[in-house]
This record gives structure tokens, sequence and C-alpha cells, in this order.
């Protein structure tokens, strides 16, 4: 996978700085020294000459940071970049202050992505408050670390920089998208789509505009990709458009081509599935569902969604051999985030299904799935005896995780109904267990934070708290670069 930052024209323009200027810089502070010959060697490009002769002023005085810059410059020119740090190392030991010396060795840092160009950078600001270089550099740097408000701050300071460069108004556009602002995200990409009317630009720009609720926006800057030869995924967002517009046979019309221009998109179907789900036409979903798991027979979550499906119809005995086959495809696979509102729909009896799925779970005692399916249906079921059904449920998905003590999503909801009957130590050994198999688990960590919060532990919510917020800037680096790299439009959101 590339990666998500490119540092292309930050970089390009630094390189030249250090290319022209600083050896201008240090001619001017080295008038009449023997170090300007060092200076003189590297306007002339003599590059190694460079190097011999400072190593020469070096033997007699080795702390010059002047020289050892000019070393630096000229090692870094040579590809020698592990020397030329040292010596730019060595230049700011023996000068903090020397703006070349920074300027050397932030270049190299953040070429070499290392944790300490930041600060050089932001040394470098405090010397130079405006200089843009630095400004988009820390952009991009904050970009990658999923601080948009500091990528926005940074980017806005140094917008001539970023206007030279695709990328870094990408980045720039993906914040001002994540970060609220969404009429100025679409102005961004609609300039970078106006430059480079591709199909990745023009389903970037579509994408954002469905995002910010600009549907005939989106649909018309997806209008040429629909009337040329482009690949599934301009109908795919399409489709998606058209839904959310409300004109659904023309989001089933876009989304059938994209499903015979890509019959291998596991998405595409899924996407069908969840609109045959929505509309209430469960067998044409069905039948478009299997289909896929014609083509794609190892993917679980096609079996999912037709079981869902076939729930609507009440076929529970196809459901559960579809959830059981989805399960044994992928043990990981959340069926309460992931199976389009089985439970909680309205568009079926919820009784039917806790009946079936209890009648099944005593049938089969010793299947995990169903016991987790039951205790699901448990506790979604509302009426006067919740609290009984919580016991219940809390008891079948304890045999669920007995049987199968990896399966993630049932520990996820033992954490939430030790929760919901108060019972907050449990809930903080049951989320240790779910985060030690699964560190990412957001689920399980939010439930250990509202256990902690009513047992009033403040140091250990606090540390939580910042381990939650750490979960979701990696997911929103993640999301960034599934909106800027992939422009895979079959999801949901970016």
């Amino acid at each position: 996978m590339r990666p998500l930052v490119t540092y292309s024209v930050a970089k390009m323009i630094f390189t030249a700085v250090t290319a022209v200027l600083l050896p201008a810089q240090l001619t001017a502070q080295l008038e009449g020294d023997d170090a300007n010959t060092v200076a003189h060697q590297l306007q002339q490009n003599n590059n190694a000459q460079a190097v011999a002769t400072a190593d020469k002023i070096l033997a007699t005085r080795p702390s010059d940071c002047r020289v050892l810059t000019l070393r630096g410059i000229a090692l870094s020119r040579e590809g020698q970049i592990s020397s030329a740090q040292d010596s730019f190392d060595r230049a700011l030991r023996s000068c903090p202050g020397s703006l070349p010396a920074l300027e050397g060795a932030a270049q190299i840092a953040y070429s070499n992505r290392s944790p300490a160009a930041a600060g050089l950078l932001h040394r470098i600001l405090l010397l130079q408050p405006d200089d843009q270089t630095s400004h988009a550099m820390l952009g991009s740097l904050s970009f990658q670390h999923g601080d948009c408000a500091g990528a926005i701050e940074h980017f806005e300071r140094s917008l001539p920089l970023v206007d030279k460069s695709v990328e870094a108004q990408r980045e720039l556009g993906a914040c001002l998208f994540f970060q609220g602002e969404q009429q100025k995200a679409v102005e961004v990409f609609q300039r970078i789509a106006q430059k480079d009317p591709s199909e990745k630009k023009l389903l970037q720009l579509a994408f954002v505009e469905w995002k910010s609720k600009d549907l005939d926006g989106a649909i018309s800057t997806l209008q040429p990709l629909l009337t040329s030869n482009s690949d599934s995924k301009a109908f795919s967002l399409a489709a998606q458009v058209a839904e959310e517009k409300g004109d659904t046979p023309r989001a089933v019309e876009w989304l059938r081509t994209a499903l015979l221009k890509d019959p291998g998109n596991v998405a595409n179907y899924l996407l069908f599935a969840t609109i045959s789900f929505n509309h209430a036409s469960y067998q044409v979903g069905i039948d478009v569902v299997e289909s896929g798991i014609r083509q794609s027979p190892d993917a679980a979550k096609l079996y999912l969604a037709r079981g869902v499906l076939q729930v609507q119809l009440s076929h529970y005995g196809e459901a559960v051999a579809d959830f059981e086959k989805a399960h044994a495809l992928d043990p990981k696979l959340s069926f309460v985030e992931d199976a389009m509102g089985m439970i909680r729909s309205q568009q079926h009896d919820p009784a039917g299904s806790l009946a079936i799925f209890q009648q099944q779970a005593a049938l089969n005692p010793q299947d995990p799935l169903l016991q987790y399916l039951y205790a699901e249906a448990l506790a979604h079921e509302n009426g006067s005896d919740s609290e009984q059904n919580s016991s219940k449920a809390i008891a079948a998905v304890k045999k669920a995780l007995e049987l199968e003590p990896g399966y993630q999503p049932a520990r996820d909801l033992l954490c939430t109904l030790l929760l919901k009957t108060n019972q907050f130590t449990q809930v903080i050994d049951q989320a240790g267990i779910a985060l030690q198999r699964d560190p990412t688990d957001q689920a399980a960590l939010y439930q250990e934070i509202q256990a902690q919060r009513r047992l009033g532990n403040k140091e250990a919510l606090q540390t939580l708290v910042k381990r939650l917020e750490e979960l979701k800037r990696q997911q929103q680096v993640a999301q960034a670069q599934y909106l800027l790299e992939d422009a895979n439009t079959n999801r949901s959101s970016p």
C-alpha cells in the first residue's frame, strides 16, 4: 500500500532551497573566511571537493557550525544522507539557532519521515514564522498523524505552495471535509478536478459532494463518467446518490450496470441487498445476492446479507444456515454491525425472530453462533421483562464465549449487557480480555470508559479516553487514505 503522505511539493522546494539559497546565505556570512572556498565549490557543484575542503578546515576548527553546515549540504547532494545528517547535527550542537543547519537537518528528517522532523520545522518557524516551506511540510506531517486542525492551519499559511501540489490540495480538502467544512472541501476538490478531470479526480469530487448533501452536484459531476466506458465505481456511486435522492429506479439501473461491469465486486451485491431490504423487495435481493455468491463463494458478508433477507421472509431455517456459513468463513464478523438491522428492524416480526433463535439455541446448545444470536435477540427485545431478558442474554452470550472464547463480537456484547445491568467491575474485566485480543476494539474500550466513569476512577478514565482518541485518530487517517488513494466509492463513508 502506498504511504498516506507523499511530501512532494515541500520536498521539491526544500531541495531547491538547500541547493541554491543556503550556499548563498553562508557565502555572505563567510566573506573573508577561508570557509568561503567551500561555499564557492558548492556553487560550482564541486560537491566532493567541497567535502574535502571542509574536512581540512574542520581538522583545526571541529566545531565550526558554518563549515559543518556546508559540508552537510555537499554530502546530501552526493547522496551520503547519514553522513550529511551527522554533519548538520554537529552544526546544531555548536549553533542551535543556525537557520541553514536547521533547514538542512529538517530536509533530511522530513525526507526520511523521522519523528525529529516536526521539532526541527517548529524551530525554523521560531526564527521565520512565515516560512511557507516549513508550514507546507508541517501541514503534511499533521495530516499524516491525523491532526487535521493542525494540517489546515499550516496549509492555509502556505497556500502558494499547496496550490502547486495536487497531493497537498487533496490532503487539505480531506481535512476540511473531516473538520466539517464541507463547502470548502468541495471547492478544493472542484479546483483539482478542473485542472485534471480524470476519472479518479471526478470520483473523489462526486464523493465529497454526495457526503456534503449536494446530491445534484454529485450526479452532475458523475455524468461524463456515466456516458463513457467508465468502470463500476462511477455507477455504484451514482446508484447510492440516486437512492438518497429517492430515485430508486435509477439507482437500481445504475447498480445493475455496476454489477455487469464488475461481477466480482462483493460491495455492489451488498449495496443491492441494502436497497432491496429498504424497499421490502426481499426475494429480488436474495436472487441478486445469490449471483454474487456464485461469483465469490467465500464472501462471508454475502451469506450474512442473504440471511438477513431470509429473516424478512420468515425463512428462519435458511437464515440460520446462512449465518452459520458467514460465521464459519469469518469468525470475527459482527452480526450487529453488518446485518443491516437484522434484529433492530421494524420491518419484520421481532418476537418471531426471538422465538426462532431461542428454539435454535435450545436445539443446538453447543453452537456458539446460535447462542450469540439468541443473546442479541434478547438484548433488543423491549418489554416489561427486560431485566429478565438481560439476565438470559448474559447467560447465552457467556455460553457462546465458553464455546468460542475468541469470538470478539460476543465479548463486546457481553460488555454492553454487563454495563446495562450495572456490573461495572465485570465490564472492566471483560473489556480487558477483548482489548488484549484486539487492541483496536473501540466498542470494548468505550464500554470500559463508561464503567470507569460510573465507578469514579478518574485516573484510569483519562488514560482510556486518550487511548480511544488515538484509535479514532488512526481511524481518521485510514478514512483519509481511503478518500485520497483508493476512491473505492462502494463504501458509505470516506
